[in-house]
């Protein structure tokens, strides 16, 4: 009963979260003039941002079937995708339940063990961090002048003089804590381990946890690296012109430049790794906060008292973009998989 009590408070602890942010972005918002400001948007380029989006998609589920293929499962490229833009469309209710829902797609359409599933998107998940995380530093490195106090005072809720998180006290304390209680776990198993074996539940959990391990070095064993490589730097590039192409959309933000786009790109994808329903809030706040280096900061209506914010326009336009792509790719991915399940059935009762 309590594994069952503990995610749904999890959930629920999410989503209000994700409300209070959306609430603290939103509520003093001039809501008439910005959609007026939203419906003059130039949608051509937004099309074309979403459409880079389905290329990313694509990308990834073709990415995923190649790195199935050293566990010995060759699912179809469709079955793959619809795997991807199920998840995606999963995490806008649940976040980080999407990894768990396209491992059982994949294992109700092509019997794929879920753990060894698991295991590479757990795979994907570390690539997309390192990518990410090497985007920041090239960001960082190019123009620290103009980006390096943004990450330090907005991130890490700092000055860029002060000192690392290494160097506080209670989280050296709880590190050493944390490495102590592993080096206890790790010794006690080891003595204990014949009995331990014994018991069907750790025999569960180790199976389950090799699976994923197989999952994770499928990269080692795979032969289609050069295509992996391919896809990991498509997925990425079509990323990067999704928001960059967003800024022409929008006349405050048309005169950014190609870095300037790869910047706003970096700081949207680490608010899309909040943990809240679709990055809702957070993927907001951090762009406007963004924008605000480039002199597109909020002011204030004369008329009405209420804010002007064209910085959150610009958020609001790319993150609704992304939005309903992931929904409609989601929604038609599940209308299939439904029709493809119903077919299955239909011919195993024939």
């Amino acid at each position: 009963m309590q594994k069952k009590i503990w995610p749904a408070i999890r959930n629920y602890i999410f989503l209000a979260i994700g409300i209070a942010l959306i609430y603290l972005v939103f509520k003093d918002v001039d809501f008439v003039w910005m959609w007026n400001e939203i419906k003059g948007a130039r949608f051509s380029w937004i099309f074309l941002s979403m459409f880079c989006g389905i290329l990313a998609m694509a990308s990834r589920a073709w990415r995923w079937r190649i790195m199935l293929e050293p566990l010995g499962f060759k699912p179809s490229f469709l079955h793959c995708f619809y795997g991807v833009s199920i998840g995606y469309f999963a995490n806008i209710a649940l976040p980080r339940m999407g990894e768990v829902v396209r491992c059982t797609i994949l294992n109700q359409t092509d019997n794929v063990p879920v753990n060894q599933s698991f295991g590479t998107v757990i795979l994907e998940r570390v690539i997309d961090v390192l990518m990410l995380l090497g985007l920041i530093m090239l960001v960082l490195f190019t123009r620290m002048d103009l980006f390096g106090d943004f990450f330090m005072k907005e991130l890490f809720q700092k000055k860029a003089g002060q000192g690392s998180i290494f160097e506080n006290q209670q989280f050296q304390i709880g590190l050493g804590i944390f490495i102590l209680l592993g080096v206890v776990l790790i010794a006690l198993f080891i003595k204990f381990k014949q009995q331990l074996l014994k018991i069907n539940l750790v025999q569960k959990v180790i199976n389950f946890l090799k699976g994923i391990g197989d999952g994770l070095f499928t990269f080692f064993k795979m032969k289609k690296k050069g295509w992996f490589v391919f896809h990991t730097l498509f997925i990425w590039v079509n990323y990067f012109i999704m928001t960059w192409i967003c800024v022409y959309s929008y006349d405050p933000t048309s005169m950014l430049k190609a870095f300037d786009g790869l910047f706003l790109m970096v700081v949207g994808g680490l608010g899309m790794t909040a943990p809240v329903q679709g990055g809702f809030g957070a993927f907001h706040y951090l762009v406007e906060k963004a924008l605000m280096i480039y002199q597109i900061s909020p002011s204030i209506n004369p008329i009405t008292g209420s804010e002007i914010r064209p910085g959150l326009v610009f958020a609001t336009i790319v993150h609704s973009a992304q939005f309903v792509m992931t929904v409609l790719l989601g929604t038609i991915s599940l209308i299939g998989f439904t029709l493809l399940r119903k077919k299955s059935k239909q011919n195993h009762a024939a």
